[in-house]
């Protein structure tokens, strides 16, 4: 083999075990069962607006409910049934796409890559997307939530990421 390729072959193969040695693991899943997966082909371009009822003293057009969902290509949509044990954690990962989560039983911390921790309790829901994020499970009872993925077609759900600078000192590693 020629200088030049192993050169190329190397510097491939370096930045790929460099990402894999500074992942932080996945602890505690009890499962991750994909329910259902399904793509479509073609852009999404979704706008509604609801209307709410208006009490004494407000103008109608405060009391309207709005949301917008736009996709630019082929997508897929996944919905993924998860669940951590007692100090489990998802590890710091990211995901290419917006996720709607969640939680239908115990609690989760989450943190973002500023270590900030915002807690979800059952009942709860949040967003996820291509930031850095980490998630455990503190309480006594199992941390069971609902993922719904919409990706670009063809993109992996998870990146792993490495762990940010303050991970360390609040013992999320």
């Amino acid at each position: 083999m020629k200088i030049r390729t192993r050169l190329l072959i190397g510097a491939g193969v370096i930045p790929c075990i460099v990402a894999v040695a500074l992942a932080t693991p996945i602890v505690g899943l009890n499962f991750g069962t994909i329910l259902s997966s399904g793509t479509t082909n073609s852009e999404v371009g979704q706008h509604v607006r609801v209307a709410l009822p208006v009490t004494s003293g407000e103008e109608p057009e405060d009391n309207q409910w709005t949301a917008r969902f736009f996709t630019s290509g082929p997508s897929n949509f996944i919905v993924q049934d998860v669940s951590y044990a007692p100090n489990g954690h998802t590890g710091w990962h990211s995901h290419p796409g917006i996720l709607p989560v969640s939680v239908i039983e115990g609690s989760i911390e989450w943190y973002d890559a500023n270590c900030q921790r915002t807690v979800y309790n059952v009942g709860d829901s949040l967003t996820e997307s291509t930031a850095t994020h980490y998630v455990r499970n503190v309480g006594s009872v199992n941390a069971h939530f609902m993922v719904r993925y919409v990706l670009a077609k063809g993109e992996a759900r998870r990146i792993d990421q490495p762990a940010p600078p303050c991970a360390a000192s609040f013992g999320l590693d």
